[in-house]
């Protein structure tokens, strides 16, 4: 029996960015292409994120929802002002959370003292939706601790893109660590070749102890836009079995934690 969720993979057909995209990918990402991939890893289904190129323009990640089953599940990029109705259809979609890509320095910050936010985030909440987070790591002090303060659920991508080998002076990856006695944060296991950080090791260890394996989950993060022909599919699921040994917790991480965090119940 399949069992296991791939909880960070990205499908498109097209590969023309929107306006304001820093960058545009050098080949589609074929659905049928990803659940092969699936199918040969012995995995159930998954989570589609949009991808950042294509902004807040949602209908091509939706349109592949359309064709999938109740083992998937989408994260969309949304501006601050829609509306909760909109959002109740998204969410009869199959879209569970809201992804905010704050990837390079040159990206502002959104003002979580704007109104704006304030409602969007409360919005959320009503929704039982989570905010996924791809920041770098020397980033989340601030803005971790106001959106922690807030109450909404947090994803936190790739392991938090950790700065420092050692988790515990790393004060980004700090947070993430006294977050964990709260309940609502999860982390993404995830594309270490993003961080600058060689080994996570350390870093998975960290977070099994104090965040627990029911807040983590693992992701292939495919195609690995920007180190495409790097690895393979393979390789991102060993990654997980060379952090985590422990085979129950593996199958926390796989398939328990992302049926409660994505609603795949």
């Amino acid at each position: 029996m399949k069992q296991g969720f791939d909880c960070h993979a990205h499908v498109y057909a097209q590969v023309e960015e929107n306006e304001g995209s820093n960058y545009r990918p050098s080949r589609p990402a074929p659905l049928d292409e990803w659940q092969q991939h699936l199918m040969t890893c012995e995995l159930r289904g998954g989570v589609l994120v949009q991808p950042s190129f294509l902004g807040h323009d949602n209908r091509e990640l939706l349109r592949i929802l359309g064709q999938l089953g109740e083992d998937y599940r989408g994260v969309v990029q949304l501006p601050a002002d829609t509306s909760l109705t909109e959002m109740r259809q998204l969410g009869a979609a199959g879209i569970v959370g809201v992804r905010w890509n704050l990837i390079e320095r040159r990206r502002e910050l959104p003002d979580l003292s704007d109104p704006r936010w304030i409602d969007f985030l409360d919005r959320l909440k009503i929704l039982d939706w989570h905010l996924e987070l791809h920041l770098e790591g020397d980033r989340l002090p601030e803005l971790f601790p106001a959106l922690h303060e807030h109450g909404v659920s947090l994803v936190i991508d790739h392991l938090g893109l950790p700065v420092e080998a050692d988790p515990r002076a790393d004060a980004g990856f700090r947070l993430l660590l006294e977050a964990g006695r709260y309940g609502r944060t999860w982390v993404k296991l995830s594309a270490p070749y993003r961080s600058p950080v060689r080994d996570l090791q350390p870093h998975v260890c960290e977070l099994l102890n104090e965040l627990g394996r029911e807040r983590l989950v693992w992701g292939s993060d495919w195609p690995w836009t920007r180190h495409e022909g790097k690895h393979g599919y393979r390789d991102t699921l060993d990654w997980l079995t060379d952090w985590v040994r422990d085979e129950d917790d593996r199958r926390v991480i796989l398939n328990d934690s992302p049926r409660r965090l994505f609603h795949l119940d």
